[in-house]
């Protein structure tokens, strides 16, 4: 994938278009064009995909100047981050994950925040508050750092914790909220999709629980190293 991938947006969301999608996933555009056909109900336009026709694409192609083989088609189907994750769902190849990661991080929830200072007191409060935020992450950047040279899985509550000494507002529950929020995890559970297990964020162990009733197995969800990687740069990302 382009690193320097230049950012498109229709009505406040960055997409991409099906060819720079099908070439970063390692496939063609008629496959993605295929798996979209397919599983056509799972698709909603304006949550997953924009699609434009005549003037308007014409307009589009042109303004953006996109010349990657779009131009030429009667439809132009631009895909959202939550399209793009459809898309490496029906793929489910690790490029194809391995891309979609890249593009989240670097692309889709991007953003242009910088603001130049035009003062010299604009400067001087920037950079303090520049050198906070670095202070304040500082633990985080070095369990993160920690986490990419370990092979051990920490509980989500104890991933809660760590968060909290490096300076985020998060506990427990708020921490499973934004894990569910993401679709890491299922709706009203603390069991992760599989497909992150499969991904290496989460490995889920059984474990017992004694009462007068008798001995009772359940599941425990861990973050793998890979994992904790992850949260804390989606959440680094979401302050």
């Amino acid at each position: 994938m382009d690193a320097q991938l230049k950012p498109i947006e229709v009505a406040g969301q960055r997409i991409i278009t099906t060819q720079v999608l099908a070439e970063g996933y390692g496939t063609s555009s008629a496959i993605i064009s295929n798996n979209f056909n397919r599983n056509r109900e799972h698709y909603a336009e304006g949550k997953h995909f924009y699609c434009l026709e005549g003037q308007a694409k014409h307009e589009f192609v042109n303004r953006h100047q996109i010349d990657d083989g779009s131009r030429n088609a009667k439809t132009l189907y631009l895909w959202t981050e939550k399209g793009a994750l459809l898309h490496a769902k029906s793929l489910n190849t690790q490029k194809a994950w391995d891309v979609y990661d890249a593009l989240v991080e670097t692309y889709f929830r991007t953003k242009q925040m910088f603001t130049v200072p035009q003062t010299l007191p604009e400067a001087l409060r920037m950079a303090a508050d520049l050198a906070e935020q670095m202070e304040r992450q500082a633990p985080l950047v070095a369990f993160a750092e920690t986490a990419a040279r370990s092979e051990t899985s920490i509980l989500i509550r104890e991933l809660a914790k760590i968060c909290c000494k490096g300076g985020m507002n998060i506990g427990e529950r708020r921490l499973y909220k934004r894990l569910r929020d993401w679709g890491l995890l299922m709706p009203n559970s603390t069991e992760p999709y599989q497909e992150y297990v499969d991904r290496g964020y989460f490995e889920v162990a059984e474990g017992t629980h004694e009462n007068d009733k008798g001995v009772f197995l359940h599941s425990v969800t861990r973050v793998l190293p890979k994992g904790q990687q992850y949260i804390i740069s989606r959440l680094k990302k979401d302050a």
